[in-house]
């Protein structure tokens, strides 16, 4: 093989290679994204019942750090 043949085959190497990172990430993220979806709704369920302010309180400061966290994730991942 040549230089040139050589070249080309590490290029197309590196961009199989960085397809698959790209969509490992979005998966990574999709799959972030439902679990924090998921606790949303489970959030909103219990809120709706019969649970005092400081339990409703609680349950979203801790939904809203999460979300929070995975934004900031997902944000840094884009840079």
């Amino acid at each position: 093989m040549t230089d040139l043949a050589d070249w080309m085959q590490d290029l197309k190497q590196m961009r199989d290679e960085l397809r698959l990172q790209l969509h490992l990430g979005a998966k990574e993220a999709e799959d972030e994204w439902d679990g924090l979806m998921r606790d949303w709704d489970a959030f909103l369920t219990r809120s709706q019942f019969d649970k005092s302010a400081e339990e409703v309180g609680e349950a979203a400061r801790e939904l809203g750090l999460r979300m929070k966290e995975a934004y900031d994730r997902m944000k840094k991942a884009g840079e």
